[in-house]
C-alpha cells in the first residue's frame, strides 16, 4: 500500500510539473519605438530666371521614423545637374566676345558658350502625415556648385571653372503610393554665390541658379 502511495504521488508530481512547462509564456522583447530607414530619388526641377533650363536631382538618404509619431526627420545627399549651350553671333557682336576672351576667329563670326552646373548638397526635411497618404514636408540644405564653362569658336575654344556655395530651402506636399514608393511635388528656393570665372561681368552673371522659386516634381523609394 505504502509502496503504491508512493508512485501515485511521484506520477502526479511529474505531471503536475509538465503541465507546468506547457504552460510557460515567452514574452518577446519589445518592439523598437523608433526605426532608421533609407530611400532613394530623384526629381525634376523648371526655374523661372535667366538660366531657363530644368535642373535634375538624385538623392541618397536615412530617415527616422517613430510609431507614437506622425512626423519623421531625413537627412539626404543630393546631386543634382543641369547644362546650356548658347552662343553669340556676328549680330550680337559675337567678334567682341571672342576678342575679350582672347579667343581667335575664323571665318564664322560666332562664339558657342557651353555651361555645367552641378549642386552637390547636405539636407534636413522634416514631414508630417496630413490625411490619409498624404503628406506635408520642409527642408533645407547647403553645400557647393561646381561651375564649368566653356566658350569656344569655329578655331579655339577657352574653358574655366570654379565650385561656389550653393544654399535651398524647400516645401511641398508627398503621397504615399505603397509604403514603398511615394511621389512629391513642392517648391524650391536656391541661393548660389556668383561663380568667378572669365573675370567679366557680361559673362559671369548670368551663369546661376539662384535667387529665384522653382517647381519640383519627383520620386522616391524607401527601402
Amino acid at each position: 500500500m505504502k509502496t503504491t502511495l508512493t508512485t501515485l504521488l511521484t506520477s502526479l508530481a511529474l505531471a503536475v510539473a509538465a503541465q507546468a512547462g506547457d504552460g510557460k509564456v515567452v514574452i518577446p522583447p519589445p518592439a523598437p519605438t523608433c526605426l532608421w530607414t533609407w530611400f532613394a530619388g530623384g526629381s525634376a526641377q523648371t526655374i523661372q530666371n535667366d538660366w531657363e533650363e530644368e535642373i535634375y536631382n538624385i538623392h541618397l538618404g536615412i530617415e527616422r521614423t517613430c510609431t507614437d509619431s506622425r512626423c519623421s526627420h531625413a537627412f539626404f545627399l543630393e546631386v543634382g545637374y543641369s547644362d546650356k549651350d548658347s552662343g553669340y553671333h556676328r549680330e550680337e557682336g559675337a567678334a567682341d566676345v571672342a576678342q575679350s576672351l582672347g579667343l581667335g576667329m575664323g571665318r564664322q563670326i560666332r562664339v558657342g558658350v557651353e555651361t555645367m552646373i552641378m549642386p552637390i548638397t547636405l539636407n534636413y526635411k522634416f514631414e508630417c502625415a496630413l490625411v490619409g497618404n498624404l503628406n506635408w514636408y520642409v527642408g533645407a540644405g547647403a553645400g557647393v556648385a561646381l561651375v564649368d564653362v566653356e566658350y569656344y569658336t569655329d578655331i579655339d575654344s577657352a574653358t574655366y571653372d570654379d565650385a561656389v556655395f550653393y544654399a535651398q530651402a524647400f516645401a511641398g506636399l508627398s503621397y504615399n503610393i505603397t509604403e514603398a514608393i511615394e511621389v512629391y511635388l513642392g517648391l524650391r528656393y536656391a541661393w548660389m554665390d556668383d561663380p568667378s570665372l572669365t573675370a567679366l561681368g557680361m559673362f559671369d552673371d548670368g551663369i546661376t541658379l539662384g535667387d529665384k522659386v522653382s517647381y519640383e516634381l519627383g520620386a522616391r523609394y524607401n527601402f
